[in-house]
């Protein structure tokens, strides 16, 4: 054969076509078998009858495309989870307005978590949100002092302590819980103006935040006089020592005798005995809570004690709205009010007790006007001398009332 000049081309028999024609046939539908899934449209198509119903065709997209749409959905997934986090991080729920001194039975003896519980929906029941809860106070050998029934030291209670601040904010985190620390001035007392006692109580500060595990520090020196340079000294070291950002509350007394104001003043303390406006705001641009022991004011009427708690509330609320300079949230007021028992002759309870002391922060708020925003709450003196009956009044005098 010449294999230079192809062969003429004779076309093949009709037989021959059709036999060609099944074999491709088969191939075909063996090829089908192999690639096709169970259940394929071609198996189905066997399977309806003539004339019936025809579903329409749906195209399965190929694998790429299935990818590309789950990849799409999981990132709008993220956005929309990490929105939902920032909106939550914006609105922390809200600190009830109101507040508590607890003491040593919490501190120092606590036995039972369920303890801890009923505490705090207590609280959360009656609006109280801010605690002051008793830690320690500077002995005159400038130790710090503890258990009296012990050794006195702050190292034999601490574990308790650290104890009670853990199951406490992890029950109430949005509280504010305060480490109270007391140190006991004046003659026969440390000497404020000293530099070894503010540093001693600016590091007790510090560690009552870092080590104990307090939201922040509340500063019981008493007394405290008008101008008293040394206490400005005092808390400016506290500040400098546990940061910015640490919140401090200090003990102010009210202004027990104001002078050309028509208010009733206690026969038993010597008239003028205040504190200047400018020194009031001296120190609330230092702290960021003043809490005014507004009790103890040797009054013999309830409503005279109401209209000298109103006094103290609209006349620091007016101090601290001198200070408003747009720039945002400064120091607040915290009003506290009695329920200990008598002590004579600064405190009666018949005179000063829940209802005399709400009936007095309540006008002193309608007349501060606009400057009662500065005023947060109440503050209740204290837990340890409150019963159901002051719990029950404070309910509907306080938290009750619009």
């Amino acid at each position: 054969m010449d294999y230079e000049t192809p062969p003429a081309y004779e076309p093949p028999s009709r037989e021959v076509r059709r036999g060609r024609a099944r074999e491709r046939r088969r191939k075909r539908m063996e090829r089908a078998a192999m690639v096709r899934p169970a259940g394929s449209r071609l198996a189905k198509q066997q399977l309806v009858p003539a004339g019936a119903l025809k579903l329409p065709e749906i195209r399965v997209p190929e694998t790429r495309y299935l990818l590309y749409a789950a990849g799409a959905l999981l990132l709008v997934f993220g956005i929309l989870y990490v929105l939902g986090q920032f909106k939550g991080a914006s609105a922390p729920p809200e600190t009830p307005p109101n507040g508590l001194w607890l003491g040593t039975e919490w501190t120092y003896a606590l036995d039972e978590a369920a303890e801890v519980e009923e505490l705090v929906q207590r609280l959360r029941e009656h609006r109280i949100g801010t605690v002051y809860a008793w830690v320690s106070w500077l002995k005159p050998d400038m130790s710090w002092g503890g258990r009296r029934d012990g050794t006195n030291e702050f190292d034999e209670v601490e574990p308790v302590v650290k104890d009670f601040v853990e199951q406490f904010k992890e029950l109430y985190p949005e509280s504010v819980l305060y480490g109270w620390i007391s140190l006991p001035v004046g003659p026969g007392n440390h000497d404020m103006g000293s530099e070894d006692v503010q540093q001693a109580v600016a590091d007790f500060s510090r560690r009552t935040v870092g080590e104990l595990g307090f939201d922040g520090v509340f500063l019981n020196v008493e007394p405290v006089w008008n101008n008293d340079t040394t206490f400005l000294s005092l808390l400016s070291r506290v500040r400098e020592t546990v940061g910015s950002e640490t919140p401090i509350s200090a003990a102010i007394p009210p202004d027990w005798s104001p002078l050309g104001v028509d208010v009733p003043v206690p026969p038993l303390i010597v008239p003028g005995t205040v504190w200047d406006e400018r020194y009031k705001q001296s120190v609330a641009l230092i702290v960021d809570e003043l809490a005014v022991m507004a009790y103890n004011s040797g009054l013999d009427s309830a409503p005279d004690y109401s209209q000298w708690v109103a006094y103290q509330t609209a006349t620091y609320a007016r101090a601290l709205s001198a200070l408003d300079t747009g720039a945002g949230a400064g120091a607040h007021v915290m009003i506290g009010i009695p329920t200990y028992e008598a002590e004579p002759p600064g405190h009666d309870p018949l005179v000063e007790n829940i209802v005399s002391a709400t009936n007095g922060v309540k006008l002193g708020l309608q007349e501060a006007g606009d400057n009662a925003r500065y005023v947060r709450g109440v503050a209740i003196y204290a837990d340890w001398e409150t019963d159901e009956t002051e719990w029950a009044q404070f309910m509907v005098n306080w938290v009750n009332t619009p």
